[in-house]
């Protein structure tokens, strides 16, 4: 039922409520008939007409009152964007290379070396660690399960 209820909201956004009484101000829409509130209740499938009724008193209300305040003179000013890093600030890090420098070069990034792979222990070595008990034991296990493989009925 939870997985039914989330894929009918797969492609649902939220809109917040000041947005919506923004756009029916705008379009100088401040009521919402009986008829539009039961298309919305069809389209959503789950609410009744008079749920989105009790949703919408407060957002028409909000609606009303900006159209008041926008015929009385008001002006909205937006949010104004985020300063991005000032070109040439001498609070910035500096650039780092973008390439590393030759060998015999002390200016480059240094580059590190990487470690060696370890060793891996000998057939005799293996045995030893087992007991020596005599048996031919393979050090590839995948080897050794392909052996016990054809020994299976």
């Amino acid at each position: 039922m939870a997985k039914a209820a989330a894929d009918s909201n797969a492609g649902q956004k939220t809109i917040p409520a000041d947005c919506v009484s923004v756009l029916l101000m705008a379009l100088d829409k401040t009521t919402i008939t009986k008829a539009q509130y039961e298309l919305m209740s069809a389209l959503d499938g789950n609410r009744t007409a008079s749920s989105f009724e009790h949703q919408f008193r407060s957002i028409t209300a909000k609606a009303k009152e900006l159209r008041s305040r926008v015929d009385n003179g008001e002006k909205f000013e937006a949010v104004a964007p985020a300063n991005k890093r000032a070109a040439g600030s001498a609070t910035a890090s500096p650039a780092t290379p973008r390439k590393r420098k030759g060998a015999g070069d002390d200016n480059g990034t240094p580059v590190k070396k990487r470690a060696s792979p370890k060793k891996k222990m000998a057939s005799e070595e293996l045995s030893n660690d087992l007991g020596d008990s005599g048996l031919d034991l393979p050090v590839d296990m995948d080897q050794f399960i392909k052996n016990e493989a054809g020994y299976e009925i």
